[in-house]
This record gives structure tokens, C-alpha cells and sequence, in this order.
């Protein structure tokens, strides 16, 4: 299904975010894991949500579906194969969650998540005295984990994803021994990393990092609590950066700071880039007459280095937009696949390793190829917004996997997009 979107009037109104996806993914794991039931208010549902939801309930929880999740958990082996579709974070923190428990469980994905790497975890849980194995051989998915993990120290490639991490951060506290996962190679996305830990001590756990040490006291138990899920900075970028390319002024609601989100610093990048900020509460308002190049560091917020692109090509002036290596290991070769983007669009830019250099000002418009990574569409859509012959863009439908009122958000505010 192709997603198409045209040169627009400047975009206004208000809409809410959708919800936070890293904070639906952690919460369901961990209500799964609790003791007593938990209550999940405002959760996402969306492609990768529903991976961790399937997951958790092969693993005994009873999920109950209303205006909020209702949790009732009741931990064991998954029954059957955890398939995590599109979704790293599922496939990821329940590698050695299953790893705790005795048995044996598959994990598999489609066949972009069968590309991205599974070594990391898997050596860690074998340091921890867990099973766990690529089926090929080769560190990816499909990938096999068991029980039960019950050493004290290992070490784990921080550089690739927080992801690994996460998962040893949530499994770690209910080993029955305290751990020590030494974080070599420096460490990705910490802010990600961060929102778990909170997480895990919301649901009466902990685990905590020092000098590149991450620390889990064991022989915890997590006990089931209420969550009200934020709305997602991740996917507030899209609208708000909608305002900004058509220079309009766009309100996004239910953006709250109660949890850690990398992301929130698309405030900081469009003020940057020369937008009005305005804060108030649980509301971010954009405003834009035009934006201004400027140099911008996504290292440690990747998922915004597409949208960023997007921004600096309706920039008037040269802006250098830097990147992460872990970028490389996304849904896509996400390095790969904005450069393509910008060149099916008709923007001048060149590249070197994970930085972009723009010359913006100008975005002809053209068709652009997703490979079914929803932030490419995305990002591809808003540069249509701003374009000279509109943008046409494969696998439009990927919106969903995290942002499914994408289209319809971007209608109510004015812009000219549809799903055809």
C-alpha cells in the first residue's frame, strides 16, 4: 500500500501523541513478571506492542483487552515459538527473561528482524549460566534461550543496541544471586537504558549502572502496579516536524517527562533549527516561518536521525546531521536507507560513515522506497508535505508498527496524505 502526501498550507491544530511504544513494550514484560495483577492505562497498540503482548501471554500471562490492559500474570516457558514479527524490542528483552526460567524457548522474527544481530545476549546469558544459541550459527534470530541463568558476572557489547542491556536489566533482579554485566565498547541509546531501570524500580526491583557497570540485586520479585503510559516523543517528531517544514504551528498533547524519553530532545532540535518552542504542561507547541541549518548530533536519539534529515533538507544552509553506528542494525540499514530517501527525493546532500551533510532549502519530491521501515515512511511523508511534486512512498502501511493514526493525525492537522 503506498502512502502519498502533497505540498500542504502551513499545518495547525492540536492532536494528541500516541502513546510511548518503549513504555508499553517494558510494562507488559514486566506486569508478565509481576506478582498480583497490573493495570496498563493508555498503552500503544500497535504492530510491535502486539509482538510483546503475544509474547507475554505464551508465557502465562492473562491479558485482558479494554479501555487499559489488565495483567494477570502467572510466569512459565513460553508454550510456543515467541514469533516477534518486526519487533527488536520484543525479540530482545525476553531473550533472557526466558533464560530464568527451566526449559528451553524459541524466539524468531520476520525476515528483517532475522537480520539484526543476537550475539550480544546470547554470549551474555551463556556468562550467566543460561542456554542460549543461534539456530544457524550465525548470532541472529531464530535463536534458542533456556535456564537457568545462575552466575554473577558477565560482559556485554554495549555499542550495538541498549536493547541487550534492558533485557539482562529487567531479567537480572530475579535471578537468586546479585549480577554484575560489565558494559564493554561503551554503551547505545542511554537513555533507553535508563527507562528500563526506572521501570524495573516502579515494578519493585533494581538495577543500576556505575562506570559502565550494571549492578541487579538478587532474589527480587516484581509486584504488579498501575502504569499510565505517556505519549511518545518518538512518534510527536512526525507532526511536530510537519509544522516545522510547512511552517505552520502544531500542538502535541500528552507528552509528559514521568519517564525518560530520548527523543524528547526533538524540542531541543528544532529550536535549533530555528522553530518557536513553547512548553506548557503536557502540551509542545511548534511554531515555524522557516528554518535555519544547523549541525546535529542523533547519536544518542537514532530513531530521530531520519525525521532530522528531513528537517535539515527544508533548512536553508548546510547542516550536518550526525548519526550512530547502531543505526546501521535498525529495522533497516537506516544510514543506508535516509540517504536513499534523500536522493529519491531531489536533496543535495553527501555522506561520510554515519553523518549526512545538507544542502537544504529544497525538496523536489519523488518516490521513495520504505523497506517497510515505518520511520523512512514516515519521514519520507513529511518531506512530502514540504515538496514541489509531492512524495510517493512504498509499504506506507509499515506507519502502523508504531504510529497507526499517522495518517489520519496528519489529515485532521491540514496536510494532504492518504494511504492508496
Amino acid at each position: 500500500m503506498e502512502l502519498l502526501s502533497e505540498h500542504s498550507i502551513p499545518l495547525h491544530g492540536r492532536i494528541d501523541a500516541p502513546p510511548s511504544k518503549s513504555v508499553t513494550h517494558r510494562a507488559l514484560l514486566l506486569a508478565a513478571m509481576s506478582e498480583g495483577r497490573s493495570v496498563i492505562r493508555n498503552p500503544l497498540l500497535s504492530g510491535d506492542t502486539l509482538s510483546t503482548l503475544e509474547a507475554a501471554r505464551l508465557m502465562g500471562a492473562a491479558v485482558e483487552k479494554g479501555s487499559a490492559l489488565m495483567v494477570n500474570p502467572s510466569l512459565h516457558q513460553s508454550e510456543d515459538v515467541i514469533n516477534a514479527n518486526n519487533s527488536g524490542t520484543t525479540a530482545r528483552l525476553f531473550s533472557s527473561v526466558c533464560a530464568l526460567l527451566p526449559g528451553h524457548a524459541v524466539i524468531t522474527g520476520d525476515s528483517s528482524l532475522r537480520r539484526r544481530p543476537m550475539q550480544p545476549i546470547i554470549d551474555a546469558v551463556k556468562q550467566l549460566g543460561g542456554k542460549a544459541f543461534s539456530t544457524a550459527g550465525n548470532g541472529r534470530l531464530p535463536a534458542v534461550f533456556g535456564g537457568r541463568m545462575n552466575r554473577s558476572n558477565a560482559r556485554l557489547r554495549g555499542d550495538i543496541s541498549s536493547q541487550f542491556a534492558s533485557s539482562l536489566a529487567i531479567s537480572c533482579p530475579m535471578k537468586d544471586n546479585d549480577t554484575e554485566i560489565r558494559l564493554t565498547g561503551g554503551i547505545q541509546s542511554l537513555q533507553y537504558l535508563k527507562l528500563t531501570m526506572e521501570m524495573v524500580g516502579m515494578f519493585g526491583c533494581r538495577t543500576v549502572l556505575e562506570d559502565s557497570k550494571l549492578y541487579s540485586t538478587g532474589g527480587g520479585a516484581y509486584r504488579g502496579r498501575t502504569v499510565n503510559v505517556p505519549g511518545d516523543y518518538s512518534s510527536a517528531a512526525f507532526p511536530l516536524a510537519a509544522a516545522a517544514v510547512t511552517g505552520g504551528r502544531i500542538t502535541v498533547g500528552r507528552l509528559s517527562n514521568e519517564f525518560t524519553q530520548a527523543d524528547s530532545v526533538i524540542t531541543s532540535i528544532l529550536s535549533t533549527l530555528g522553530c518557536s518552542i513553547r512548553i506548557a504542561g503536557d502540551s509542545v507547541t511548534v511554531g515555524s516561518g522557516g528554518l535555519d541549518a544547523a549541525d546535529i548530533d542523533c547519536s544518542e536519539s537514532p530513531d530521530l536521525f531520519p525525521v532530522t534529515c528531513i528537517l535539515a533538507s527544508a533548512a536553508k544552509g548546510k547542516s550536518r546531521i550526525k548519526g550512530s553506528a547502531n543505526l546501521r542494525h535498525k529495522e533497516t540499514d537506516r544510514v543506508e536507507t535516509t540517504c536513499s530517501m534523500l536522493q529519491c527525493l531531489g536533496v543535495d546532500f553527501s555522506a561520510s560513515g554515519e553523518t549526512v551533510v545538507i544542502n537544504g532549502g529544497r525538496i523536489r519530491g519523488g518516490a521513495v522506497e520504505s523497506h517497510g521501515d515505518h520511520r523512512i515512511a514516515m519521514a519520507a511523508c513529511v518531506a512530502g508535505l514540504a515538496s514541489q511534486k509531492g512524495c510517493t512512498v512504498s509499504d506506507g502501511e509499515s506507519c502502523s508498527v508504531s504510529y497507526p493514526s499517522f495518517v489520519s493525525d496528519l489529515r485532521s492537522l491540514g496536510g494532504k496524505v492518504k494511504l492508496k
